[in-house]
């Protein structure tokens, strides 16, 4: 510890980069990735030769994010977050392995019980009209050899965009 961190008030407490690495459980580098996608705010100190980061931010980020924490297998991560676990060579949602999923439940099943916690059988997404004309209108005005990753990137942007409840948030307004 030194005079500086005596002086300075705990509730600013700065980390290094290392410190901000570890807490989250990445490397450092990964830590700049969340500073340039403004996950995370840096500093440099004066006359300190690398940026620092408020704990509270990262103590955050990580609650926010998958903490990776260490496997029983020695060097190997397990990814944790409120829903997801991936450990070796395994994913789980909410304590069930994907796989199982996969075999036994539809792409709506699933992601219904994600959102939900209820799992329904049988239920099925449908695109609203209006959304769905705006897709097929500005994909059909691509030029034909226009690649399948442009379609898919075009087609969401006009659904969103002929979307009325984007900008709701509420729980209901996101379920549908």
């Amino acid at each position: 510890m030194t005079d500086h961190d005596v002086a300075q008030d705990p509730d600013e407490r700065r980390l290094s980069t290392r410190e901000a690495a570890d807490r989250l459980g990445v490397k450092p580098e990964t830590v700049y990735a969340y500073v340039s996608r403004g996950q995370l705010t840096s500093r440099r100190e004066p006359g300190g030769r690398g940026s620092t980061f408020d704990a509270r931010e990262v103590d955050a980020l990580a609650r926010r994010g998958g903490r990776r924490e260490p496997s029983g297998a020695g060097s190997e991560l397990a990814v944790r977050t409120g829903i997801t676990l991936i450990d070796r060579d395994h994913c789980y949602f909410r304590g069930v392995d994907t796989s199982q999923l996969a075999a036994h439940h539809s792409y709506e099943e699933v992601a219904e019980w994600l959102w939900t916690g209820e799992m329904r059988r049988g239920i099925r997404f449908t695109a609203p009209h209006d959304a769905l004309t705006a897709a097929r209108r500005a994909v059909d005005a691509l030029p034909a050899h226009t690649g399948p990753m442009d379609r898919l990137q075009v087609a969401v942007i006009a659904a969103a965009a002929a979307d009325p409840l984007r900008f709701d948030l509420s729980e209901r307004a996101v379920l549908d």
